[in-house]
């Protein structure tokens, strides 16, 4: 996958609603061990398996309807990538800088920093 796929993959796991569709999509986009670490508190996150059950926890009380988009290409050298990704939730625009390191065309480590709101 190249890397806007990547990173869409990624969101579109977030926002489905499907337990299974997500898992589907972090195998098609993540090494098996595939490292999360989250912009706050919460504990890095190992696995794929590990990970769609953390997602499908963390975003249990998100409204329904919520997108992810690229704010523009990925950037990066080597096997490290960088893009901002706009959370449109139905009240609020929150903007994350997203960083993965791609292993063999998919994403082993995924580094979020959340940028805060938009207007």
């Amino acid at each position: 996958m190249t890397p806007e796929e990547l990173f869409a993959e990624w969101t579109a796991a977030w926002v489905t609603r499907d337990p299974a569709e997500r898992l589907r999509r972090f195998e098609a986009c993540c090494v098996d061990e595939v490292e999360f670490v989250p912009p706050d508190e919460r504990p890095v996150v190992r696995g794929r398996r590990a990970l769609a059950d953390h997602v499908t926890e963390h975003t249990a009380a998100w409204p329904d309807g919520v997108t992810a988009v690229l704010a523009g290409p990925p950037v990066g050298d080597h096997d490290w990538r960088r893009a901002y990704v706009r959370w449109i939730f139905p009240s609020a625009v929150l903007v994350g800088l997203d960083i993965i390191r791609v292993e063999n065309g998919k994403i082993a480590t995924m580094l979020v920093f959340a940028e805060g709101a938009q207007p």
